[in-house]
């Protein structure tokens, strides 16, 4: 059973991991959602690319599972190699995150800075 990240009961939406798949998922209603694959490295986690599916677009539920997911593996001293333009987007809109990308091993990020 996978671990649970983030819920809200009022919205029915759940992020949890699924270690086994290696991927975060996000469900509404307990109906999966959409993904998001990764790997572990270490305390580092490789962000890969950021699914949901057709009949749950246009709901903004791709910002609650990358919010889920950035808030799960801050609280636990995790960095981030990112690869998925989706978290690209969201952390761009969304500074106070941009710390959790790995420095040596930032994937496809580039910095804002000069």
């Amino acid at each position: 059973m996978p671990d649970v990240l983030y819920s809200d009961a009022e919205s029915a939406v759940t992020v949890s991991n699924n270690e086994k798949e290696h991927r975060y998922e996000i469900s509404v209603a307990g109906e999966t959602a959409g993904h998001m694959g990764y790997r572990a490295i270490g305390d580092r986690r490789v962000l890969m690319h950021t699914v949901i599916y057709d009949a749950y677009r246009g709901r903004g539920l791709s910002n609650v599972l990358i919010k889920g997911i950035l808030d799960f593996l801050r609280v636990h001293g995790n960095t981030i190699s990112n690869y998925c333009p989706v978290v690209e987007r969201f952390m761009r809109k969304n500074p106070e995150y941009i710390g959790l990308v790995d420095a040596k091993h930032s994937g496809t990020w580039v910095s804002t800075s000069s």
